[in-house]
């Protein structure tokens, strides 16, 4: 008890006669720090535009009408033109079709074929039947050829999935000479052509554009927060040392 009363007594002259004495002490403290990390990111690459005509790798006719359009019923023709696309089937692709310029009145449905193939051939025209029909409590003769109620079937199934329809325009809707259609992921699209009868196909050329893609990696930089435990010298005052031990 007297050494402790020695060692006070002294601390405290020391301190009235002298600055405060530091000493130096170890010390383990965690401090926060950031590290760079890396992650793998994919990412698509675009190659040069590449623009080709192309031409139908098949046509087909029927005097059938589009059910978008109002005089399809009574004066209306079809022109099923399909095309191949396969060379842009993993590219970033559209269509595009100029119209002639004395073109009237017409509508246009494109319809992506992939995995589907050409379409068939509708039956042969010189071959009719006739069947009589009762509508708005009148008779009506339709003359049809064989075969075609069926084939015509197939189209409209074809064409009841929205997702294999790639555009709809008709000429009470547009004023432009170009219409642009997204193809991309398509191999195969047919353009359904619908005008009155005897009336010559509005389409004057069609422009396949793509640009070829391709998936690729990079190595993405980004900070982490992380934390450590490291050892430090601090200055502390002489009596704090003392009385922490």
């Amino acid at each position: 008890m007297k050494k402790l009363s020695l060692l006070f007594s002294f601390l405290i002259v020391t301190c009235l006669v002298f600055p405060v004495a530091c000493i130096s002490k170890e010390a383990q403290v965690t401090e926060t720090y950031y590290d760079t990390e890396y992650r793998t990111e994919s990412y698509v690459e675009t190659g040069e535009e590449q623009q080709v005509y192309i031409k139908p790798e098949w046509k087909r006719h029927a005097w059938v009408g589009l059910v978008f359009v109002e005089w399809e019923k009574t004066e209306s023709q079809s022109f099923f033109d399909g095309y191949d696309i396969s060379l842009a089937k993993d590219s970033v692709s559209q269509v595009k079709l100029t119209l002639r310029s004395d073109s009237s009145l017409w509508a246009i449905l494109v319809v992506d074929l992939t995995g589907l193939g050409p379409l068939s051939a509708p039956p042969a025209r010189g071959y009719m039947d006739e069947k009589v029909v009762l509508e708005e409590g009148k008779q009506k003769v339709i003359v049809t050829a064989p075969g075609s109620e069926e084939w015509l079937a197939n189209v409209n199934a074809i064409t009841a999935d929205p997702k294999r329809i790639l555009n709809l325009t008709k000429s009470d809707q547009y004023t432009s000479r170009n219409i642009t259609v997204v193809t991309t992921g398509a191999d195969q699209f047919m353009l359904w052509i619908c005008t009155p009868h005897f009336a010559n196909p509005p389409i004057e050329s069609v422009k396949l554009i793509w640009q070829s893609k391709s998936v690729k990696e990079r190595q993405v930089p980004y900070e982490v927060q992380k934390q450590r435990t490291v050892t430090k010298i601090e200055k502390v005052p002489i009596w704090e040392a003392v009385f922490s031990e």
